[in-house]
């Protein structure tokens, strides 16, 4: 019954964590500034080259106007600079 509870809130757990970390993100021309930054001190090149791919394609998102795509790049450019 335990291990059945616990296996539940891991799930819930996995489910909402993404958004919370969204909700977080601002997508605007601050955010971006702060994002590039963080982005160029990665030493890693494999992580580097894929937060620089995200960063990009955030930048499309924001000058589409597209909120919600912006932040799920700016969030993939994040974890770039994150060791996971």
């Amino acid at each position: 019954m335990f291990r059945k509870m616990l296996v539940a809130a891991a799930m819930s757990a996995a489910c909402v964590s993404p958004a919370f970390a969204q909700a977080d993100i601002v997508c605007d021309q601050a955010g971006m500034t702060k994002l590039e930054t963080d982005v160029g001190q990665i030493t890693d090149s494999g992580r580097k080259e894929m937060a620089e791919k995200e960063l990009a394609m955030a930048k499309e998102a924001l000058a589409a106007n597209d909120q919600a795509k912006c932040k799920s790049h700016m969030e993939n450019a994040m974890k770039g600079k994150d060791p996971m």
